[in-house]
C-alpha cells in the first residue's frame, strides 16, 4: 500500500508502534532493520528530560530472556554496566530466622536494573537506529484496523496517520487494544486486591548481593539492591478489607502502626519509614488477559497490552522483550505478515497465560511463611538433589532458559501429581527414607521441573 496525497498531508509511515516504553523501544529496534521505517508514538514527555520516572517501579529484573533480546540489539554491554547481580533471595521470617535460597544451583545471578536508566538506553538506541522516529507528547486516541490508521492528539490538535501496520505496546490500559475489543475480542482487565508503595531502603544493613523479603501472611515487604548500595523496597498489602490493608489505615499513624506490627525489623533498618509511608503514593496492580492479539496482516499487541501480570516472578518485562523477538522470528519465517502474525499469536498466548498464573500465585507463596515444612515440599527438595538433571527448580527454568513457560507450568503440574502419588503409595516416611529407596520408588519418566514453597518473586 502506497500513501496517497491525502495520506502525505495527514501523515504516513510503514509501521506505527503505540507506546515508547521498554517493550515499544525494543520492538522498534527489532523491526526497523527488517521491515522499514517505524514511528513510535508516546503520550508522555521524553523521560530523559525528567528527574524521575512516571510512577513506575524503580527496579526491574533481567533474566536470560531479556538478556537475549538486549544482546540481539547490541545494547547488552551498556545495560550490564548499570546492573546489580543478585544470586538469591533471603526470607526474613517472623520468628527471626532467615532462609536464603539461591536463584540457580550453579550460582548464576539475575540482574537488577533501574527501570529509568534502562529506558534511557533503549530510547537512545532507538533514536540512533536508521528508520526509527520517536514522537513524545502524542496520545493515540483511536486505531482504525481497516485502513489502517491512528488518530493522534498532540495537546492542541489531532491528526490522522495512515500506515501499513500498527503494533500496540501501550500497557495494561491500551488504547490500541480497544480497537480489537471493538471487533469482539474479549479482554479481562483486572485490578488486583493488592496495592503497594515504593519505599527507599538505605544502604549498609542488608546484603547487597541478594533480594530480601519479609513475609507476614497478609502483607509483604520486598527490597532489591541498586548500584548505589541503596535498595528499592515495595510494601504490598490489600487495598481493602480489615487490617492490614490500606483501607483500614484511617491516618498516617495507623499505617505506621500496621507496618511496625508486621515488620518490626524494618522500622530499625528504615529510620524515616513513618515519613515515607505518609508521603509515598499508593499504587494498584492490574493484570490483563486478552483472547486475541492480532488482526489480519496489520495489527498486533505485545507486552502488557496483551498480558500484564503481577510482578512477583519478575518476568513481565522479560516476557514482553521475548514477545518482540518471537514476533520478528515468526515474520522472518513466514511468507507474509498475516501468516507471521498468526504464528506469533499461536506461539505466545499460552506462554503468557502460564507465566501470568505463576506470577500471581507466587505472591501468596512468598507472603505466607510456612509454619512447618510440609512433606510434599521436603520430598520435592530431595528429588531435586537426587536427580539434578531430571528435576530442575521451576524458578531456575523460567529465569535461566528460554523454554516455553507453558511447558514449564505443565511439568510443574505433573510433578505435583508425582509427589502426591509417591506420598499416597509410600506414606510420609518416604520423605526421610534412604536415598536408594527414594531412587527406586521414583519413575524413570518423571518430569524435568521442580518447585518449592520458596520459588518466589525475584
Amino acid at each position: 500500500m502506497r500513501p496517497s496525497g491525502t495520506d502525505r498531508a495527514q501523515g504516513y509511515t510503514d509501521t506505527v508502534i503505540v507506546g515508547a516504553g521498554l517493550v515499544g523501544a525494543v520492538t522498534a529496534l527489532y523491526l526497523a532493520p527488517r521491515f522499514g521505517p517505524v514511528t513510535l508514538l508516546e503520550k508522555r514527555a521524553d523521560p530523559r528530560g525528567e528527574p524521575g520516572g512516571p510512577g513506575r517501579s524503580l527496579v526491574v529484573m533481567l533474566s536470560s530472556r531479556g538478556w537475549r533480546a538486549l544482546s540481539d540489539l547490541g545494547v547488552a554491554d551498556a545495560v550490564r554496566r548499570m546492573c546489580v547481580p543478585l544470586y538469591g533471595r533471603s526470607a526474613h521470617l517472623p520468628d527471626g530466622r532467615t532462609r536464603v535460597t539461591p536463584y540457580s544451583r550453579d550460582g548464576q545471578p539475575i540482574w537488577a536494573v533501574e527501570r529509568r536508566r534502562l529506558h534511557h538506553i533503549l530510547l537512545d538506541a532507538a533514536e540512533a537506529a536508521p528508520g526509527v522516529r520517536i514522537r513524545f507528547g502524542r496520545r493515540v486516541r483511536s486505531v482504525d484496523l481497516d485502513e489502517p490508521a491512528v488518530v493522534v492528539e498532540d495537546g492542541h490538535s489531532s491528526h490522522r496517520i495512515t500506515c501499513r501496520r500498527i503494533l500496540g505496546c501501550d500497557g495494561a490500559h491500551s488504547a490500541a487494544r480497544a480497537a480489537l475489543e471493538a471487533r469482539g475480542t474479549r479482554a479481562e482487565v483486572r485490578r488486583l486486591e493488592l496495592a503497594y508503595q515504593e519505599i527507599d531502603v538505605p544502604a549498609g544493613r542488608l546484603d547487597p548481593t541478594i533480594t530480601h523479603y519479609w513475609p507476614s501472611g497478609n502483607a509483604m515487604f520486598a527490597a532489591h539492591p541498586l548500584p548505589s548500595g541503596k535498595l528499592s523496597g515495595s510494601l504490598f498489602m490489600r487495598s481493602d478489607g480489615p487490617a492490614p490493608s490500606y483501607a483500614a489505615a484511617r491516618s498516617d499513624h495507623d499505617l505506621y502502626e500496621m507496618f511496625a506490627a508486621h515488620f518490626p525489623e524494618l522500622t530499625g533498618i528504615i529510620p524515616d519509614i513513618a515519613e515515607q509511608l505518609a508521603g509515598k503514593a499508593v499504587s494498584t496492580l492490574t493484570t490483563v488477559r486478552c483472547d486475541r492479539w492480532v488482526w489480519r496482516d496489520t495489527f498486533a499487541l505485545l507486552g502488557d497490552s496483551s498480558h500484564a501480570m503481577a510482578p512477583f516472578m519478575g518476568h513481565g518485562m522479560n516476557c514482553g522483550f521475548e514477545d518482540a523477538r518471537v514476533l520478528v522470528d515468526c515474520l522472518d519465517a513466514s511468507a507474509d505478515w498475516e501468516a507471521g502474525l498468526a504464528a506469533y499469536e499461536k506461539s505466545r498466548t499460552e506462554d503468557a497465560d502460564a507465566i501470568s498464573r505463576l506470577s500471581y500465585r507466587h505472591y501468596f507463596t512468598m507472603a505466607n511463611p510456612p509454619r512447618e515444612e510440609a512433606a510434599a515440599a521436603v520430598l520435592r527438595g530431595r528429588l531435586t538433589a537426587l536427580f539434578p538433571d531430571r528435576f530442575v527448580p521451576l524458578y531456575e527454568r523460567c529465569a535461566f532458559t528460554g523454554e516455553s513457560y507453558a511447558s514449564i507450568l505443565r511439568d510443574d503440574q505433573r510433578l505435583d501429581r508425582l509427589v502426591a502419588d509417591l506420598l499416597a503409595r509410600h506414606g510420609n516416611e518416604l520423605v526421610s527414607a534412604p536415598d536408594n529407596r527414594l531412587r527406586a520408588c521414583t519413575p524413570l519418566t518423571a518430569p524435568t521441573t521442580a518447585t518449592s514453597e520458596d520459588s518466589a518473586c525475584s
